[in-house]
């Protein structure tokens, strides 16, 4: 019964870095498409620095949203100093 558990956990952290990286994976190819800016490879540092899933998807609704890449700059550094 303990290795069960041990296993699920396993597991579940396993769909949850899946997440965390579909959902990377999305945003950069979002402001990729939007932006064609070698700029947002700039950016990839910091993203990939992120590891809450839903400060991901928060930005990723911003990206599909914000009407520049400099403005999404801002939202993502008052999002770094949270």
């Amino acid at each position: 019964m303990h290795e069960s558990s041990v296993i699920q956990h396993f597991t579940e952290q396993g769909v949850k870095q899946g997440e965390i990286k579909g959902t990377f994976e999305a945003l950069l190819d979002v402001l990729d498409r939007r932006f064609h800016s070698s700029e947002v490879q700039e950016l990839r540092p910091t993203l990939e620095s992120i590891e809450e899933l839903q400060t991901l998807k928060h930005l990723l609704g911003e990206a599909v949203e914000v009407g520049s890449l400099d403005e999404f700059r801002r939202i993502l550094s008052s999002n770094a100093a949270k």
